[in-house]
């Protein structure tokens, strides 16, 4: 499976690109998940959008996004995780990420990387040995916390 996530900017709605992009992928077998969609609220306003693409294998996946470059379509900057310092012995810094659903996965020194967890109240700790899911309370001051943004995906079911 391969994935990457897009993004569009623009007249989405009132153009049809957005539904011209949806209906393409739909059309190449390929999956989506709108990740984040704003809508300009009047017709001079721009739009933005986000999706998560998902194909059976890379060579699918490459033809789907060159096609996609037509629609204004094109993949977002990867970047490493953003994390921030606990502030106090468990207690997650402002912005912490919180654990939503599994498998989770966090861009980490430009490598996509599993993370292994358990149950819930878990925020993303960056160690020297990878990122791990922990406990809220079992986080320290001063471990380096995962943010909410980007370098971090998540994934239904698991």
């Amino acid at each position: 499976m391969a994935s990457v996530q897009i993004e569009m900017h623009g007249h989405l709605i009132d153009s049809l690109l957005l539904a011209k992009v949806i209906d393409r992928i739909q059309a190449s077998g390929c999956s989506y998940v709108v990740t984040d969609l704003r809508i300009g609220p009047a017709k001079s306003d721009l739009s933005s959008a986000e999706l998560q693409l998902s194909c059976a294998d890379e060579e699918s996946l490459q033809l789907l996004l060159d096609e996609l470059k037509v629609h204004g379509a094109r993949p977002v900057a990867e970047e490493d995780v953003r994390s921030s310092p606990a502030p106090a012995a468990g207690v997650a810094p402002e912005g912490a990420w919180k654990r939503r659903t599994r498998p989770l996965e966090v861009l980490w020194l430009g490598q996509w990387t599993a993370v292994p967890g358990s149950d819930h109240d878990e925020v993303v700790v960056m160690t020297q040995d990878g990122p791990r899911l922990t406990p809220l309370s079992d986080v320290n001051q001063g471990d380096l916390v995962a943010t909410e943004g980007r370098g971090l995906r998540s994934h239904v079911g698991g």
